[in-house]
């Protein structure tokens, strides 16, 4: 094979381009810190890549729609957990009025004081979250779910449950509605109609063993049924709490991995990176003293 100087002036070239193109790979890849800058670099990691990444990202959004959840859940067991309050506080007024010696001016103000409960209850009964959204409206989370001031239940919301995706295949309700934590309309379970009932009864003067038995009946029914409420928003918040714990398990086992595929090893990258500035400076010194041969100089010896 005959090597002629065009050959010679090429092939030295393209050995200086090549290592020249290493090295400004490497250098970039040490200013990023990461291992893969172009799909080209590694196609198989770049492709695993951009699906963990993928992963990642829905996973994410899991645990984004978990702390809304958790947040709107908690908000409404707190508000509900007074709401217990409020009821039992209006069964003890209820039992007290039961007291023989107490006198009709007595009574009247124990109905004073219920009545009292009663606009707490209502006031508790249209609460907002942070975003001026009535907790117990279903979907009409603008409309105030109860307006009266006195007499039984009114709901203006509707049954609706607002919900989110926390899973792959799970979604969950963030939200009860005042239908079924109040049971407004509901004979013996409706708590504004029970208080304004007795209310009225206690403003007489007096109020018959009968009057105080199915008073207070109606009241057990309606704190148990917040309490069955509440028991179902705790139930819901553990429920959040061991999925949010998995979503972290799979967001650490999916970072650690696109780490191993991207991230760079920079002692590998230092080493690489020295012997290419090596190789290149053994390129251009072999260029240069190749370059300068010619026939001429070995006739003249």
């Amino acid at each position: 094979m005959r090597i002629s100087s065009p050959m010679i002036y090429e092939l030295g070239v393209s050995a200086i381009q090549n290592r020249t193109s290493e090295l400004v790979k490497f250098q970039q890849q040490l200013a990023a810190g990461r291992r893969l800058l172009a799909p080209s670099d590694d196609p198989v990691a770049s492709a695993q890549t951009l699906e963990i990444a993928q992963s990642l990202s829905v996973t994410q959004q899991y645990q984004a729609n978990i702390t809304r959840a958790h947040q709107a859940l908690s908000l409404e067991d707190t508000v509900l957990g007074q709401i217990a309050r409020v009821i039992q506080d209006a069964k003890v007024t209820a039992i007290n009025s039961g007291n023989p010696t107490l006198s009709p001016a007595n009574l009247r103000a124990l109905a004073a004081e219920l009545k009292g409960r009663y606009q707490e209850l209502l006031g508790l009964a249209n609460s907002q979250d942070g975003q001026g959204q009535y907790l117990f409206a279903g979907y009409q989370s603008q409309v105030r779910p109860f307006t009266q001031t006195s007499g039984a239940g009114v709901y203006a919301g509707d049954q609706g449950i607002r919900s989110v995706q926390i899973a792959a295949s799970r979604r969950i309700a963030i939200n009860d509605t005042g239908q079924d934590v109040f049971r407004p309309g509901v004979a013996g379970q409706d708590v504004f109609a029970t208080l304004d009932t007795l209310i009225n009864q206690l403003d007489t003067g007096s109020i018959t063993g009968a009057q105080l038995s199915a008073a207070l009946s109606s009241l057990d029914n309606a704190l148990n049924n917040v309490l069955r409420v509440r028991a179902s928003v705790g139930a819901r918040l553990r429920e959040l709490d061991a999925t949010d714990g998995t979503h972290g398990d799979s967001v650490l086992q999916y970072q650690t991995t696109l780490s191993e595929l991207t991230d760079l090893d920079y002692a590998k990258a230092i080493t690489d990176l020295t012997r290419t500035q090596t190789a290149l400076e053994a390129a251009q010194k072999s260029f240069v003293s190749i370059s300068q041969l010619s026939l001429f100089n070995y006739i003249g010896r």
